[in-house]
């Protein structure tokens, strides 16, 4: 077999396994918070949910960029296997944390000693041919989708047989057997840079000159921050929403108690974001390498922006999961045409390094979006509750706005800086 297909089908496998994991407790962190710590004020438990949440993708944002370097430097395996089995570490600990604070500072060390998608991505896009690597990363954001949408349907079934701190040791066995599938089977196929000699810190340095000191690179990690910000807003609240609403008829009639429908509705909230992720991630990999992905990245955040404005106008559970389920055809692309529009502008020895800057965006928007959903959620909230819905209209017009940015940005790399690939000048921007 190709050494890239062996990559691959490991790869594909640890970021399904691993996503899984991940997947089966975050959609219920912050009830988890609640019940676990007796949170019972809506303010505060919105506070402490959504500051726990997004810890660990702030602390992965954060340190990202040096694993990145330091993958190129060492190997990308080397690195995305630390990452994995440093999950499975971090998250054994998790139901032992006697208080919101230490969970919260769990959850910065998970996410500091993170960072297991660049590398593992970028362990598959070193060999990968040029003219399939929008179609490739399309299909490893696949993996990723499908074990996003199976883990919160077996975090439900695990919260209801075993109690919410079991799914926590689910993530850690998931994420421990990625790890040791990417140690077992993936290989190394190209030198890592220290062979040249170079001190790592001299290495780092470079690379940050090489990339950040290019304005139309940092210009487009700024469009990705600001469509992260407005996606990720909202996630620590769908269950939250999903609670208030109440859940659908044709879930209540399979279900024996009110409390078993909700947390299955929670889950189908979630999981309709990965079947979408599904079926239309390739649909936006082979867009990418026909149209140019910039162009589908804008196109997308304007659709995006409009689909999450009219959620912030819905009122039933029925219209909620509906308009969720049409995001989520959009969300489906973001990473995929990012990651591509970046593996088109740089050389194979900083990809690692770029992955990991993309990967920030991504995840300060991961880590910032909960708490600024969680400030917006303040405005017009009573001591009851509080206003659930008023953070998807500003998410919308965060989407909107990105995408007008990015219409702007291709437009002027389009005469500015072509690409840096072989095969480049046939392949739209």
């Amino acid at each position: 077999m190709e050494s890239w297909r062996k990559n691959y089908l490991t790869v594909w496998v640890a970021l399904f396994t691993t996503s899984m994991g991940l997947m089966a407790f975050l959609p219920t962190l912050t009830v988890y918070v609640g019940e676990r710590y007796g949170i019972t004020d809506p303010i505060e438990l919105t506070f402490w949910g959504s500051i726990v949440y997004g810890a660990a993708p702030l602390a992965a944002a954060v340190f990202g960029p040096l694993w990145g370097a330091l993958g190129d430097r060492v190997g990308k395996k080397a690195m995305a296997v630390r990452a994995n089995l440093a999950i499975c570490v971090t998250t054994a600990f998790m139901p032992f944390a006697p208080s919101a604070v230490v969970l919260l500072l769990l959850r910065m060390l998970q996410g500091a000693l993170a960072g297991y998608v660049a590398p593992a991505m970028a362990l598959v896009a070193q060999d990968a041919p040029p003219s399939r690597q929008g179609r490739t990363i399309a299909s490893l954001q696949t993996a990723m989708a499908i074990g996003s949408g199976i883990g919160p349907l077996v975090g439900s079934e695990v919260t209801l047989l075993y109690g919410r701190h079991a799914v926590l040791w689910f993530t850690s066995v998931a994420t421990g057997i990625a790890g040791l599938l990417l140690l077992r089977f993936a290989s190394e196929t190209q030198a890592p840079s220290r062979a040249r000699g170079e001190s790592f810190g001299a290495q780092f340095g470079r690379s940050c000159r090489d990339l950040l000191g290019n304005r139309l690179f940092l210009a487009l990690l700024g469009v990705i921050l600001v469509l992260r910000l407005g996606q990720n807003m909202l996630e620590p609240f769908v269950a939250l929403v999903v609670r208030d609403l109440g859940a659908p008829s044709w879930i209540e009639a399979a279900c024996e108690s009110r409390q078993q429908a909700i947390e299955r509705t929670v889950g189908a909230a979630f999981t309709v974001l990965a079947v979408a992720q599904v079926l239309f991630t390739p649909l936006w990999g082979r867009a990418s390498d026909r149209l140019g992905p910039l162009r589908c990245l804008a196109w997308l955040a304007l659709s995006l922006g409009a689909v999450l404005v009219a959620t912030w106008m819905s009122a039933g559970i029925g219209e909620f999961l509906s308009l969720r389920s049409v995001a989520a055809c959009f969300m489906a692309g973001s990473m995929t045409l990012a990651y591509a529009a970046v593996s088109r502008r740089v050389q194979p020895e900083r990809r690692t390094f770029a992955f990991s800057l993309v990967q920030s965006c991504m995840q300060f928007g991961f880590a910032l979006g909960p708490w600024f959903g969680g400030f917006v959620a303040r405005i017009g909230a009573t001591a009851e509750r509080a206003n659930l819905h008023l953070p998807f209209l500003v998410a919308g017009l965060l989407c909107v706005a990105s995408g007008l940015l990015m219409i702007v940005l291709r437009r002027i790399w389009s005469a500015a800086l072509p690409p840096v690939a072989a095969d480049a000048p046939a392949q739209p921007l």
